[in-house]
């Protein structure tokens, strides 16, 4: 029972319901244990976060990218959200004190397609606030980028509650049709709660 009830947590934890916190040793299907990643703590970029040496059209369509992810994660679109990643990305998720779990290929589709579904059905509506965006490093053709923000939700229409502040790290790239996800860490900075 306790294995479900983490991977129940594991499932919604870009935005969803969670379970109590335990040590776990298998990961989902379609997952894998990832025990050599961890939040990112350290948020100081390697150069002058204020230089001008990049391009502001790719930073624009870089951050849009990232609130496309929220807004597509927050109404379960799984087709849209899917999108915004390339077809070899790594999706990574994590709680405070437990061994996350990496997704890739035809196993990050199928496990956050059937959560995508079943948040859809709960009930709950929750919105990621992606406000803060830090560039760490950015080249003509990749990012790599900081994101914080808060999760809140709202159930049934009658009550609101603040979640969990986010703590997101990725990695994108550009290619014909843009800029994409190709890697993303999902750390929130607290469990999120059950109700």
């Amino acid at each position: 029972m306790k294995r479900i009830a983490f991977w129940a947590l594991i499932a919604q934890l870009a935005a969803s319901l969670a379970a109590p916190v335990f040590a776990q040793t298998t990961a989902p299907e379609g997952g894998s244990l990832a025990e050599n990643v961890k939040a990112l703590r350290s948020y100081a970029p390697k150069t002058n976060p204020g230089r001008t040496d990049f391009s502001a059209t790719d930073r624009a369509a870089i951050a849009n990218q990232i609130y496309a992810y929220s807004f597509a994660y927050d109404n379960a679109d799984a087709d849209a959200w899917f999108n915004l990643f390339t077809p070899d990305a790594v999706f990574v998720a994590g709680v405070p004190g437990e061994t996350p779990v990496a997704f890739s290929g035809e196993g990050f589709r199928a496990f956050w397609t059937a959560r995508l579904n079943t948040f859809r059905a709960s009930g709950n509506l929750r919105r990621h606030l992606m406000s803060n965006i830090l560039f760490l490093e950015q080249t003509a053709d990749t990012a790599h980028v900081s994101v914080v923000g808060l999760l809140t939700n709202a159930k049934d229409g009658k009550t609101f509650s603040d979640v969990t502040s986010l703590n997101y790290e990725g990695w994108l790239v550009k290619g014909p049709d843009g800029w994409k996800i190709q890697r993303w860490h999902d750390f929130p900075d607290s469990v999120v709660p059950q109700q």
